[in-house]
């Protein structure tokens, strides 16, 4: 079962409006290499991509979940467009072996982020 993502970054190429996450898969990762996450604000969404232009959406195609954006525009108000969550951030309680995600629901955060630094997995709690 794939969590739903609720994503609040609104500069990232694959952010849809009602906080909707566009990418086929999202990776949450440590926000540094060589430490273990002890809180929200150390972790972050790899797959965020900067919005800046044309060539930034061009740049981020591979990795777009096209079923589920054409679900959302075929079905007025549908808010079902869920990526797949790779999470190597094994110090959240909600990591599980494989690198899955076990929350329901998780909310990436980082309004106007310019890098991957700048956003984070809200949801994270320490195991």
């Amino acid at each position: 079962m794939k969590p739903k993502v609720i994503c609040h970054v609104n500069t990232c190429t694959h952010f849809l409006p009602g906080d909707l996450c566009g990418a086929a898969n999202i990776d949450i990762l440590h926000e540094e290499e060589s430490k273990m996450s002890n809180t929200a604000e150390q972790t972050e969404c790899k797959t965020f991509y900067h919005r800046q232009g044309i060539t930034d959406y061009l740049g981020s195609m591979d990795n777009v979940n096209w079923g589920g954006i054409a679900n959302t525009i075929l079905t007025a108000g549908s808010k079902e467009v869920y990526p797949s969550v790779t999470c190597i951030v094994d110090s959240c309680n909600f990591w599980s072996l494989g690198n899955l995600c076990h929350a329901d629901a998780i909310e990436v955060t980082g309004q106007s982020a310019k890098e991957c630094q700048d956003t984070n997995c809200h949801t994270f709690v320490h195991k």
